[in-house]
């Protein structure tokens, strides 16, 4: 087998972009429930800030599904939610204008990292545009920092009474944490990205020989 330095040098290679995203939804059921709002961050490889999109939804039809669970976990004020909320129509549009400047029409496929990423995407396919449209911008293959965890678990390299969830994460590397903030599209987000940052460091060579940002 080839070393492990061979690898990183030589076939792993840092994809050209990368979008950080998050939703925040009226349920678990994503054919039953309302798809509120969803951020995404874009950064190139190095993890440089390249431009974000935050989107306020509601259904076309303007009548949100959401359970009281849900809500009082996200604390969305769907009166004050209400008034900046465009539909799924406008923000699907939305989301394309952006994706396809942000990717030049899909010449460089930003791989989308998230915190149950796969879930997200979904939703996103499910209530803004088309899975073929969404890859037209986005590679299928995704990163997910709750797997991540669960994999370096099983190399014995991550502490095992560490749970996975995203809370849990920010604690263990201490990333500052504020409880008002929390289940908002955008903080958990910019939580994610830190905690993936912190993630990499673990694997990442003290001396950033081989062009590896953050």
């Amino acid at each position: 087998f080839p070393s492990h330095d061979t690898l990183r040098r030589g076939i792993c290679y840092p994809s050209p972009m990368y979008i950080f995203l998050d939703n925040e939804m009226g349920g678990l059921e994503r054919e039953k429930y309302s798809l509120l709002t969803v951020y995404l961050m874009a950064t190139d490889d190095n993890f440089n800030f390249v431009g974000d999109l935050y989107l306020y939804l509601k259904p076309d039809d303007g009548i949100y599904k959401v359970c009281a669970e849900a809500m009082n976990v996200n604390k969305i004020d769907l009166v004050l939610h209400d008034t900046r909320a465009i539909t799924y129509k406008e923000g699907g549009t939305t989301l394309y204008k952006w994706l396809h400047s942000l990717t030049e029409g899909g010449k460089t496929k930003a791989t989308v990292v998230g915190h149950g990423v796969y879930g997200d995407v979904d939703w996103i396919t499910y209530h803004l545009m088309s899975r073929a449209t969404w890859e037209t911008f986005t590679s299928y293959r995704k990163l997910d920092t709750s797997a991540v965890c669960q994999f370096l678990k099983s190399c014995n390299m991550f502490p095992a009474d560490v749970s996975g969830s995203l809370t849990s994460l920010a604690k263990y590397f201490n990333v500052p944490i504020d409880e008002n903030k929390a289940h908002d599209a955008k903080y958990d987000t910019e939580l994610t990205f830190q905690v993936f940052l912190a993630l990499r460091r673990i694997l990442l060579p003290a001396d950033k020989s081989f062009g590896y940002g953050a």
